[in-house]
């Protein structure tokens, strides 16, 4: 098991949630749903690029699907984004790396595919780099084929510190019943 990496999410589809915590298991997304716009995009400086080599990127591309969780719990910016502004949760899992092919993210720009050097992970390599304006995200990212979902091990949920006194509430009383060792921590603004 690695160490503790957090989902950023709304609550705003409370079935999502719902499934996160019955059945342990955090969604995949095919990289063209990823909110970045140049998910995907590789650089190659010398020359065209072999047909055969683009169409295997793109067939290999196709086929991954990919979890991204961030190393960071108390980031500003990714509660500001993808928690509703904290109104939403944070949620701490353990990803068996015996398992799934879990990732850091580079942030060195696009990935640079060469004729010479190509080897099958290019796709991986391509989905594993990020132009640096995303830094703040510290992305670990969980790779898998043809599936759609990974098993986790759920640590804790951070509740934001703007959510809502009642579904705060019920969160709890919810998480308490359905998995009593799940850590539940209200986050608080510094």
């Amino acid at each position: 098991m690695t160490q503790i990496l957090y989902k950023y999410r709304t609550l705003t589809d409370f079935q999502r949630f719902m499934d996160i915590i019955v059945n342990k298991r955090l969604y995949a997304a095919h990289y063209k749903d990823l909110n970045d716009p140049m998910e995907g995009q590789y650089y190659y400086k010398d020359g065209i690029l072999n047909n055969s080599i683009r169409e295997k990127l793109y067939t290999d591309k196709n086929q991954l699907k990919i979890l991204s969780l961030s190393k960071e719990k108390n980031n500003l910016l990714m509660w500001s984004h993808y928690s509703d502004g904290e109104r939403g949760i944070a949620i701490g899992v353990k990803i068996n790396d015996n398992i799934y092919d879990v990732t850091d993210v580079l942030y060195d720009g696009l990935h640079e595919v060469d004729r010479e050097n190509y080897i099958n992970l290019s796709a991986r390599g391509i989905l594993s780099h990020k132009l640096s304006v995303w830094n703040y995200e510290k992305e670990v990212r969980v790779f898998v084929e043809n599936e759609k979902f990974i098993n986790v091990d759920i640590h804790e949920i951070i509740l934001g510190s703007r959510i809502d006194h009642n579904l705060e509430n019920l969160l709890r009383q919810i998480v308490r019943e359905i998995d009593p060792n799940i850590r539940l921590i209200k986050r608080t603004r510094n």
